[in-house]
């Protein structure tokens, strides 16, 4: 495979992940019609918000035409290697991700840090019911129970270092990200007794039949 095709296949995948990673992560900063900037990826609830100016959106805005444009010229440049392509699309995300965030007043600043705080304490909220579930439903041992809750913190530490990790591309993260989650059922398996981790698949798979997210399986 020569050196343009597989930029143009690179380019393919990066177009298709960069919007939903940006979605749902904590750097995006591009705000909704309403108003509101959106963070995380809960279906809408308890999400970080910040509510901007008219001028900040048009800023925003004009902040993200010059990044697409930008990048568009940058894949314009055939004499470049995979390789510096990829380091450029990391100096131009880097560049867009400093602009916005030069945009926000102190005040914007505190409201997403709150909302921040209180988006964790709610998680750690429903991770100890979740538990708990498990623990009557599955009669679990304390044992049990502590090593599940320190597998699952383990992943989330992992996926925070994605998440903040500033040299990975969109889809790189992404990928990550997958790997995360895919490893997240073998802390079950590797706990739970074989007849507990049947029980526990019929849990999940029942919860998946409602069209209910089952907290041992859902998106780190």
């Amino acid at each position: 495979m020569n050196k343009h095709l597989t930029k143009y296949l690179l380019l393919g995948i990066l177009l298709l992940t960069v919007a939903a990673t940006q979605a749902q992560s904590a750097d995006s900063t591009m705000p909704h019609r309403d108003g509101m900037h959106r963070w995380g990826h809960n279906r809408g609830f308890n999400r970080p918000h910040v509510h901007y100016s008219p001028e900040q959106r048009q800023q925003m805005m004009a902040i993200d035409k010059e990044y697409r444009q930008k990048r568009e010229d940058l894949f314009k440049q055939d004499n470049l290697t995979l390789k510096q392509y990829k380091a450029g699309l990391l100096t131009l995300e880097k560049e867009k991700k400093s602009k916005l965030s030069t945009l926000l007043t102190p005040e914007q600043k505190n409201e997403l840090a709150a909302n921040r705080k209180r988006m964790e304490e709610n998680r750690q909220v429903r991770e100890v019911a979740h538990l708990e579930r498990l623990r009557i439903h599955l009669n679990l041992t304390d044992d049990q129970v502590a090593k599940i809750r320190a597998g699952n913190e383990n992943l989330r530490s992992q996926a925070r270092a994605v998440h903040g990790n500033d040299n990975l591309l969109p889809d790189q993260k992404r990928e990550q990200l997958r790997s995360l989650m895919a490893k997240r059922n073998d802390i079950y398996k590797s706990v739970l007794t074989p007849d507990q981790y049947t029980e526990f698949e019929k849990m999940t798979s029942h919860r998946r039949a409602v069209g209910m997210p089952f907290r041992g399986s859902r998106s780190i």
